[in-house]
């Protein structure tokens, strides 16, 4: 009841012998015990039977959009999958809900929606490993890459007993998802970087993410996967570890685990972060946390290499994007205080998009802006990551000398990536301080 491939989407030529050869099972605790007992008497033998689909079909993807009134060419993706293991009340049916009703809610209040909202259902998702939003990236990607200011995704809603709620959320909209689950469910949720899993198939365009995320206490999980993901990604262990209940991705995950007060709590909450986004006159991004994190990673990854990789100029490249993105934040937050003004919204909105174009790609993708990397827990900056583990290897071995060649042409594309970072960051700084002087 997992998807087991590695790939993200469909396989192409590049991937298609990572896919898997040989039948897999999953075994529930209970018959583990007992098959462990069995093992410990002696050899134990098996039969599996296996029916398998591996090939081409077409599926649904649903795709409806609120225009907005003054911004209709940008929008909010708002997207959750439709597909599911069994009957899958909680996985994904209540969150497919939940989607229907935010959706509702937001067409009687369309003189509120500045910028569009695009509500997206999307098919293959563990059993296609994401396929459906896969094709969409690939097949909207100008339109994304152009237009697109967030894509927020609704993930098993309504749950009976969940209490936890986790932000997966990028550095420059922490403070946004922070505030939407306090003020919508007052529950103060734990932030945490948004990891590689789900239909997060959009940062190669460059499109922020988030993924508030109602989950059960350890009590009621069956799998705290989350801790394992992010510890996997070099991440501190969370402070209130939550998962998904024992009936997740099971037969019994029927609507008799739903719990309509939870239901409604989980919309109110991606009601007021959808609404947030596509109402505000200037997104409520700050793109100083993210240009620090950068920063502090590459050097890290600079002690870590232990004087056998230099990115001592990547890192004074980071220091001036870090400032200049600073600089910005501080008047991009004075713009938002002329709330009529949107002369000075629209300086201050291009900027921020044209940011994230670049800090999303940088952080968080591997293969850059077109492709899709595998889907296993990415480090921030992967493209440098190597240089960490430089140090384990023997100094004259060949291995060496292909992973610095590597490294050198990654140092040159983050370094691409923060020349823009650092030239969108000054011009908007100085488009937006010559607008408020003049008054515009």
């Amino acid at each position: 009841h997992m998807g087991v491939s590695p790939l993200w989407g469909p396989p192409t030529t590049q991937t298609a012998d990572l896919m898997p050869k040989i039948p897999v099972a999953s075994i529930g605790p209970s018959d583990g015990v007992e098959l462990k007992a069995q093992i410990e008497k002696g050899p134990v033998y098996l039969r599996l039977r296996t029916k398998i689909f591996q090939g081409w079909r077409k599926v649904p993807l649903l795709v409806g959009e609120l225009k907005g009134w003054m911004e209709p060419e940008s929008f909010v993706l708002f997207s959750g999958h439709h597909c599911s293991w069994h009957y899958g009340a909680m996985d994904n049916g209540a969150s497919n809900a939940a989607m229907l009703e935010v959706a509702r809610i937001l067409a009687t209040h369309r003189e509120s929606l500045r910028r569009s909202v695009r509500i997206a259902f999307w098919p293959a998702h563990s059993q296609g490993r994401f396929a459906g939003s896969t094709w969409y990236a690939d097949n909207f990607w100008e339109d994304l890459h152009e237009n697109c200011v967030i894509h927020i995704n609704a993930e098993s809603f309504g749950g009976r007993g969940d209490d936890v709620y986790h932000a997966r959320c990028m550095p420059d909209n922490r403070e946004y998802a922070l505030s939407v689950v306090r003020d919508a469910a007052r529950i103060d949720a734990e932030a945490i970087r948004l990891p590689r899993s789900g239909d997060q198939s959009f940062w190669g365009c460059g499109v922020p993410s988030v993924t508030l995320l109602p989950q059960a206490p350890p009590e009621l999980a069956a799998k705290l996967g989350v801790s394992r993901m992010f510890a996997a990604a070099g991440q501190k262990p969370l402070q209130r570890p939550g998962g998904w209940a024992w009936w997740w991705h099971t037969p019994e995950d029927t609507v008799d685990k739903l719990d309509p007060q939870t239901l409604e709590r989980d919309t109110r909450v991606s009601l007021l972060g959808v609404w947030r986004m596509a109402a505000a006159h200037i997104l409520p991004f700050r793109y100083g946390p993210t240009a620090a994190q950068i920063r502090n990673i590459l050097e890290e990854y600079h002690n870590q290499a232990g004087g056998h990789f230099d990115l001592g100029p990547t890192i004074a490249r980071a220091k001036e994007v870090e400032s200049a993105v600073t600089e910005l934040d501080r008047l991009v937050d004075r713009a938002r205080e002329r709330e009529t003004n949107d002369g000075l919204a629209r300086i201050a909105n291009r900027g921020l998009m044209s940011l994230a174009r670049s800090f999303v790609v940088v952080s968080f993708t591997a293969s850059g802006p077109f492709g899709q990397d595998l889907s296993i827990p990415l480090p921030p900056v992967p493209l440098l990551e190597p240089a960490r583990r430089l140090k384990e290897f023997d100094p004259a071995s060949e291995k060496v000398r292909y992973v610095k060649i590597e490294l050198t042409r990654a140092r040159n594309e983050v370094g691409s990536y923060l020349r823009q970072a650092l030239s969108i960051a000054e011009s908007s700084a100085q488009a937006l301080a010559a607008a408020m002087a003049d008054g515009a």
